[in-house]
């Protein structure tokens, strides 16, 4: 096969993050991650002063031949001063900013919630489920370096989720405590193992405490009314209140972080694609719109000196961002790729679909109108959806001058229960529909010139079956791990496909002009050139699947190695591209070029 891609060493700079996590004060940030070779490392983000940055940790590293996955971290929680403490199932182990490591003492279970003081001090509450009894949650308590963690009560069934610190000195902490079908919020007093429900008093359905500004002892919840939820603060001495303004925004809206002083909630609104991110001034319930960057996806918020959101982007890799007065203030992570400006930019376009009109991400740094190659790329799941995650696949398409268009067509995920329901009982239906209703007004916008189409899993499934019903649209197809039928699928996938494909109601039969939606059917009315990869250890879809599509085409007199390429990578699962800088080029080439690879693997 051709040899790795000048872009490829940058790539693989990437990290893949486990863990993300702020300091108490917001000060400070730390993530656990993989380098993609079986090592866990972490990083460390400085968010305060005038040069934020982030560093890697040279003293912490833990290969998985060398330790049991079993006890390995499960989060690290870092302090402002550039301690970190690392959290795993069987105990605590402090890094200090000069190297020295320290056990504080056994956990004997995984936590659910993690709780570092809010002064900014080493300490930590833990709590969790695990080795309890009927339902019930243990609760831990790490009183500094010095100390080892210790166990300081039990409390009954809890949502753990939601919740937080009361007060700066750490002596109260909300909890949602689960009452039958409900929730109400409760303060847990530290000093005297007491669990004392919250006076929110607003004769809701059921209630749940979000977030805390553990500064000013405010918290802030949601009250269910009716099967509706309204967002409410609660101050000490006052009674709960609610606020209307979040009600006025379109979309999902998520409180995602509290001023520790109080008076002002991040929300992350979303609505298909687009993220924005509104601030709620809780003492005039008002909403302060934030000019967000455009096709940013905004993640996990911490409130320090300023608001940061982890973000990342179709055209380019995470970062964490704040507002400031003239905009956004960006700090990569100090990797290749972070560093690296030449990535493909993205936006986000709606396109006529069957009925309606469906959005897609649109990747490159051509025009699609008059890009000379361009490529339809199809998710998976087909409960899923393409989002403004940073795409390797997609950043070599560009890097041979194919430009990407990425629609979520009806059935995807994050449009609602109604679009996704589409899918249910109508695989390559309303989805297929869609997708040659775009490829058709993409074709006649590109003055009739045929298309490359790419997918992976039931992406690569609709991608041939699109391939087929329309074939004067498209010039080549890519696809990784594609099935044949969801009946041939079902007969030879495990319990947990099976599962998913009776939840969705998969093996209904489609009754229109078009038929059956088998693969080894249709495939004849192609004339697309084909190139399809599928790992032999493949669990989700087995390797089954593409032999017989192999076969078939064969049969056919299509000719391999002209016509087609069957690929089956020995020893991958489901993405056998991952890893492979051979692989990943050869796809692009393919998709640019028409090019098959010339050697078996």
């Amino acid at each position: 096969m051709a040899t790795q891609p000048a872009l490829w060493p940058t790539l693989v700079s990437l990290r893949s993050r486990l863990t993300f996590r702020y300091s108490a004060t917001g000060r400070t940030a730390a993530a656990l991650f993989t380098d993609g070779h079986g090592t866990l490392l972490c990083e460390f983000w400085r968010l305060h002063g005038a040069s934020p940055d982030c560093h890697q940790l040279g003293r912490f590293e833990l290969r998985a031949s060398n330790a049991d996955v079993a006890t390995m971290p499960t989060d690290a929680v870092p302090f402002d001063d550039g301690t970190v403490l690392f959290v795993s199932p069987t105990g605590l182990v402090v890094l200090r900013p000069d190297g020295q490591r320290q056990e504080s003492g056994p956990l004997p279970f995984r936590p659910e919630v993690v709780a570092p003081a809010p002064d900014g001090t080493h300490r930590a509450l833990f709590i969790g489920r695990e080795g309890a009894r009927d339902g019930d949650c243990l609760v831990w308590w790490w009183h500094g370096l010095e100390e080892q963690a210790h166990h300081i009560g039990t409390l009954p069934p809890l949502l753990l989720r939601g919740g937080g610190w009361l007060d700066r000195q750490s002596t109260r902490y909300v909890v949602n405590r689960i009452a039958g079908s409900r929730t109400r919020p409760a303060i847990y007093d530290l000093r005297r193992d007491e669990l004392n429900d919250l006076p929110i008093g607003t004769g809701s359905e059921g209630d749940l405490a979000w977030l805390t500004a553990p500064l000013a002892g405010e918290v802030l919840f949601t009250s269910e009314f009716t099967g509706e939820h309204r967002v409410g603060l609660l101050r000490p001495g006052h009674d709960a209140r609610m606020l209307t303004a979040p009600e006025r925004l379109a979309g999902s809206v998520t409180p995602m972080a509290m001023r520790p002083q109080g008076g002002a909630v991040a929300l992350h609104l979303q609505d298909g694609l687009r993220d924005r991110v509104s601030v709620l001034d809780t003492n005039t319930d008002t909403l302060l719109p934030l000019t967000t960057p455009p096709d940013h996806a905004f993640g996990a918020m911490g409130w320090g000196e300023r608001l940061w959101s982890f973000a990342v982007g179709c055209g380019f890799p995470g970062r964490l961002i704040g507002p400031e007065a003239n905009g956004w203030v960006e700090v990569h992570d100090g990797t290749d790729a972070g560093r690296y400006s030449g990535w493909a930019p993205s936006s986000l376009e709606m396109f006529p679909g069957a009925e309606s009109e469906i959005e897609a991400i649109v990747c490159g740094h051509q025009d699609w109108r008059s890009a000379p190659l361009l490529v339809v790329a199809l998710h998976g799941g087909p409960a899923s959806r393409w989002s403004l995650k940073f795409s390797q696949l997609f950043q070599l398409f560009t890097d041979e001058g194919v430009t990407v268009i990425a629609p979520n067509p009806r059935g995807s995920t994050g449009y609602g229960d109604k679009f996704h329901e589409f899918i249910v009982g109508a695989w390559g239906g309303p989805d297929l529909a869609d997708v040659l209703a775009l490829v058709a007004h993409i074709y006649k916008q590109r003055g009739g010139a045929p298309l490359a189409v790419y997918g992976s899993s039931y992406g690569a499934f609709l991608a041939l079956l699109a391939a087929s019903a329309q074939p004067e649209f498209f010039s080549r197809v890519l696809a990784v791990a594609p099935f044949m039928s969801v009946a041939s699928l079902y007969q030879e996938a495990d319990a947990e496909v099976r599962a998913m494909i009776d939840r969705l109601d998969g093996r209904r039969e489609i009754t229109d002009e078009r038929g059956s939606r088998d693969v080894l059917n249709w495939i004849e009315n192609s004339s697309a050139r084909l190139l399809f990869f599928h790992g032999s250890e493949d669990r989700t879809i087995p390797v089954t699947q593409s032999r017989r599509l192999a076969e078939r085409l064969a049969r056919l007199g299509r000719k391999p190695n002209a016509d087609y390429k069957y690929v089956e990578v020995g020893g991958a699962g489901h993405a056998p591209l991952d890893g492979s800088a051979e692989l990943h080029h050869a796809a692009a080439r393919f998709v640019a070029n028409g090019d098959l690879p010339a050697a078996d693997r």
